[in-house]
C-alpha cells in the first residue's frame, strides 16, 4: 500500500514544521489558539487526540511542559506525530501512543495537565465526511464527550488541571457533562471571529475543586476580513 500524500506547514515563522495529510484531515487555527491558552509548568502533560502532534509542538516549543505523552487512535496520524517530534528535536520530549483512549485511560494516574482539541460535533449531527481522518475528528464517533470528560478525570491528579477548545453552542452541555464526572469551570475565554459578531468557540480550564470561575476576556481572531488582531498575530507568532 502506497503512503498517503503529505503537506509539510510551518508555524511561529517557520520555527515549527508540521507534516499533515494532503488529503484528510488537517489541522485549523484553534491548535495555535490552544497552546496559546495551556500554562507553563514543571510536570509532563498529556494530550488526548493528538492528531499528527500540533499543539503538544507547538506547546513544547514554547517551553509549557518538559515533556508531553500524546495518544491518538488513528495509525496514518500517530506515526505523523512521531515523524513531525523528530523534526522538531523533540523525540526525547514528545511520545506519542496509538490507541484508544477509552481503554487506555485506566492505567493512567496523577496527571497534572491534560490538554484536548475533541471532536466538536455529535454523529448524528450535520453531514458525516467520506474520509475517516476527518470522520474521526470531527465527529463524536470513537469519543464522546462524556467518555473523554470520565476518562480525563480518572486520569488527572487531585490538583490536575484539563484544557480545552469546544463549539460555544455546546457550552452548557460542555459544563454539565463535567459537573457530573466531578470536574469544575476554573477559567473560562470565549473566542469570537470578530469584535461585533458572537462567540462560537470557548478555551476552558476544568479541576477536580468546584470555586470560582475567571471569566477572561474574548479572543477575537480578525479585525477585518482575512486581517488578524494583534493578539492573534502574537498567537501565531508564538510571542
Amino acid at each position: 500500500m502506497s503512503e498517503p500524500q503529505t503537506t509539510s506547514d510551518t508555524f511561529y515563522h517557520g520555527k515549527v514544521i508540521i507534516t499533515q495529510l494532503k488529503k484528510g484531515y488537517r489541522f485549523a487555527v484553534d491548535s495555535p489558539i490552544l497552546a496559546a491558552f495551556l500554562p507553563r509548568s514543571t510536570k509532563p502533560a498529556m494530550e488526548v487526540g493528538c492528531g499528527v502532534g500540533v499543539v503538544a509542538l507547538l506547546a513544547l516549543h514554547r517551553g509549557k511542559f518538559p515533556a508531553v505523552t500524546g495518544i491518538e487512535i488513528q495509525d496514518a496520524l500517530q506515526r505523523l506525530a512521531v515523524e513531525n517530534a523528530a523534526a522538531n528535536g523533540f523525540s526525547g520530549r514528545f511520545h506519542v501512543i496509538h490507541g484508544d483512549f477509552k481503554k487506555i485511560h485506566p492505567g493512567i494516574r496523577n496527571v497534572q495537565t491534560i490538554f484536548c482539541n475533541p471532536p466538536f460535533f455529535r454523529a448524528g449531527q450535520g453531514r458525516l465526511s467520506p474520509d475517516p481522518t476527518i470522520r474521526l475528528a470531527r465527529f463524536e464517533i470513537a469519543l464522546e464527550l462524556p467518555s473523554l470528560l470520565q476518562g480525563c478525570a480518572a486520569c488527572l491528579a487531585p490538583r490536575g488541571k484539563l484544557f480545552l477548545i469546544y463549539p460555544f453552542s455546546r457550552r452548557d452541555e460542555l459544563l454539565e457533562t463535567a459537573a457530573a464526572r466531578g470536574l469544575h469551570a476554573a477559567r473560562f475565554r470565549p473566542v469570537q471571529p470578530f469584535a461585533a459578531s458572537p462567540p462560537d468557540r470557548f478555551l476552558v480550564q476544568l479541576g477536580k475543586s468546584p470555586g470560582r470561575c475567571r471569566r477572561e476576556k474574548p479572543l477575537v481572531i480578525f479585525k477585518d476580513k482575512g486581517v488578524y488582531t494583534r493578539e492573534m498575530e502574537t498567537i501565531l507568532a508564538g510571542e
